[in-house]
């Protein structure tokens, strides 16, 4: 075949990647520098040993490096479901408004905030002020009707049950939790339930997100090099 005939995708222009290179560079130093200015300010001025925020809470507290592993395992599943659809949300940006975009921007923040709030315990330690955990978990609620509501407009053509078998196994984790009763295995139960339904959703968000990238505008960037 020849090569004039062959379509390929156009470069992008040198100097325009050099200088979007330069700022990703200069946004990774600053942050960086905030993230190690934040560690001298508690360690300074908090009297917060910054040994204790550079080291894992196991070896800190001397416990055993599998304590909270699958909540770690949770934490980790959270997040590479929120990168990829967030990824998949901002490279196919050229595709519009398109309802799968906004299934993978609802699924990415939802599970993003599930992850962040697993990692540090927010909603516990919210609920610690007495305020009810109920109302605590409202944010959350909010984007997970949200992702349900734009994963329903494109079920015909995504891994519906995936997300269906998400929310039943999530909403069986809830209920174990809230239930005023107080049986051995109790927690078991709540935290199993749980994990299936994270697996369900880091699942669900990147079949999607590959679905998206796929379809969507990714392909048509100008090639680097």
């Amino acid at each position: 075949m020849n090569a004039k005939a062959q379509t390929h995708s156009p470069r992008a222009p040198a100097g325009r990647w050099h200088r979007s290179e330069a700022s990703t560079i200069i946004a990774v130093i600053l942050v960086s520098v905030a993230i190690l200015a934040s560690l001298v300010v508690a360690d300074r001025v908090f009297d917060i040993d910054y040994y204790d925020l550079v080291r894992d809470p196991n070896a800190i507290a001397r416990n055993p490096g599998y304590f909270g592993i699958v909540s770690n395992i949770g934490v980790i599943l959270w997040i590479v479901g929120a990168a990829a659809a967030l990824q998949a949300f901002a490279a196919t940006a050229a595709a519009g408004a398109k309802p799968l975009r906004r299934t993978l921007l609802a699924g990415g923040l939802f599970a993003a905030l599930m992850g962040i709030d697993d990692f540090l315990m927010l909603h516990e330690a919210v609920a610690t002020t007495g305020i009810p955990e109920e109302i605590v978990l409202v944010p959350h609620m909010i984007l997970l009707c949200a992702l349900c509501y734009c994963a329903y407009t494109v079920r015909a053509a995504t891994p519906r049950l995936l997300l269906a078998g998400s929310v039943l196994s999530m909403g069986l984790s809830f209920a174990a939790d809230m239930a005023p009763i107080q049986v051995g295995g109790a927690t078991f139960v709540e935290e199993a339930f749980k994990l299936v339904g994270i697996l369900f959703l880091t699942v669900y968000l990147v079949a999607i997100s590959h679905q998206a990238l796929r379809h969507g505008g990714a392909s048509q960037r100008p090639a680097i090099g």
